[in-house]
């Protein structure tokens, strides 16, 4: 049970810093490299620990994140729910993959994260460019071997498992 508690207050934690990243001012031009923090600890979260973390946590940050950054009610919710079921449906596969190989399902999950959002803000008529969409899951992908590093340190100093 107290192991239970750990983990939800080390995902609380990071959930907490990755919304701190993605409202973090920056100028229009260093923006569009800004990764998807929020999106790729959801997938980690849900690829370590699925019996704790799913589709309902994920739909619950997402709605956070909408609030945070003050955009279109549901559509940061609805992908990260997506992500996290695809992750769901196939954690056992992703976990026995290299980390090179999971930074290419990476890419390709905050892709999927990114075209959704995009699409529901797109609904309220704003228009982001796709090369900003392929940019940002990039540097999201290019991330994930240094947040697998550091939160197995810190699972590891905090004896979380």
């Amino acid at each position: 049970m107290a192991n239970t508690w750990s983990v939800f207050l080390l995902f609380i934690a990071g959930a907490l810093l990755a919304l701190l990243i993605a409202i973090y001012p920056l100028s229009p031009a260093t923006a569009v490299y800004r990764p998807e923090i929020l999106c790729l600890v959801v997938i980690y979260w849900v690829l370590h620990s699925p019996h704790q973390f799913g589709v309902g946590i994920a739909w619950l940050v997402g709605l956070m994140q909408d609030l945070v950054e003050d955009g279109v009610w549901g559509g940061h919710a609805l992908a990260l729910a997506l992500v996290a079921y695809i992750c769901l449906m196939s954690y056992q596969r992703l976990r026995s993959y290299s980390i090179g190989q999971q930074t290419f399902w990476i890419f390709v999950f905050v892709g999927l994260h990114q075209l959704f959002v995009n699409w529901i803000q797109g609904l309220d008529g704003y228009g982001g460019p796709a090369r900003h969409m392929v940019l940002s899951a990039l540097v999201s992908a290019a991330c994930w071997p240094l947040l697998v590093i550091c939160m197995r340190r810190v699972q590891r100093r905090y004896r979380v498992f």
